[in-house]
């Protein structure tokens, strides 16, 4: 039994709304209904029942409320007792590609911070899914999270998180944003600017560029995502970039997506560490958390 799953049933039972108890928690609420599953599981017992649009504790959940709150109260006692000799030090170093860092990191290094106050955070940029390999094989990095295709990894261990969608973006008065469906010829017409190679979304592109006998001559190449977006509004070319990171200006009608007619592959992110690293309990904390609001 995980204590954080005790934590996620105490509220759960206090509140008897999963989506409440998701949103206090900052989890997807498929992780709270998984970690009370898993309770259910462990202890061959249904915690809660639901009548209409309600939910109600068993009379086994009920017990497990009393118990929940007796072991809860044991465990903070214990870390208020042994203080500094629970609190973890040291450093955690993270790599991750610029998209991760900017969009997705942030939460994440807060819920660090808040969590372990006294461990040192060093975020590392890894342009490549090879560069990540690497630094994680020679210890250089505790985790990491990357895009790349659904594949095993030499020495790592490996958890699928995301399916990303890449778009191709241009700005709105571009003569391309009108049309609802385009061609790869056509976008090889105009000036592309696309992140440095090597880089997972980039290489899916150029995969299927070769496979159709596409030059692409006209390349502006940024290793900032944010310096692309800019030239994309500024109207020098097109990009093709994660969802995540065009999303604002998407909604805000400064830039446009373009439908492709042809299939690129779409990468999945994964959180990478090596098979023979010790996890301390930040680096266990920090994988579930990453599990957690990938829901």
């Amino acid at each position: 039994m995980h204590i954080n799953h005790l934590k996620t049933f105490a509220l759960a039972a206090e509140t008897l709304n999963f989506t409440k108890t998701a949103r206090l928690l900052d989890y997807a609420q498929s992780s709270v209904t998984a970690q009370i599953k898993s309770l259910e599981k462990e202890y061959q017992v249904e915690l809660f029942q639901r009548l209409g649009k309600r939910i109600y504790l068993t009379e086994a959940g009920f017990k497990m409320q009393h118990y929940a709150k007796r072991i809860l109260t044991l465990h903070n006692e214990m870390k208020e007792e042994l203080g500094e000799g629970l609190e973890e030090k040291g450093t955690l170093m993270i790599g991750a590609c610029e998209s991760q860092c900017i969009y997705r990191l942030p939460q994440l290094l807060r819920y660090i911070r808040e969590q372990y106050p006294k461990v040192q955070i060093i975020l590392k940029p890894v342009p490549s899914t090879s560069d990540a390999e690497l630094m994680l094989q020679e210890g250089t990095l505790d985790l990491a999270l990357i895009m790349d295709r659904e594949r095993s990894f030499r020495m790592l261990e490996s958890i699928s998180l995301y399916r990303e969608e890449i778009v191709f973006v241009s700005a709105r008065s571009h003569p391309l944003a009108a049309k609802s469906l385009i061609h790869l010829t056509e976008v090889m017409q105009h000036p592309l600017i696309l992140t440095e190679q090597g880089c997972s979304y980039r290489t899916e592109l150029e995969r299927v560029l070769q496979e159709k006998n596409l030059n692409a001559e006209n390349i502006i190449e940024f290793g900032s995502i944010e310096a692309i977006k800019q030239c994309v509004l500024a109207g020098l070319g097109l990009s093709y970039l994660p969802l995540m990171t065009v999303e604002k200006e998407l909604q805000a009608g400064s830039l446009a997506s373009l439908a492709l007619e042809e299939t690129i592959h779409q990468p999945t992110t994964k959180l990478l560490w090596h098979k023979d690293k010790r996890l301390s309990q930040v680096m266990r904390d920090t994988i579930d958390y990453v599990i957690n609001q990938a829901g």
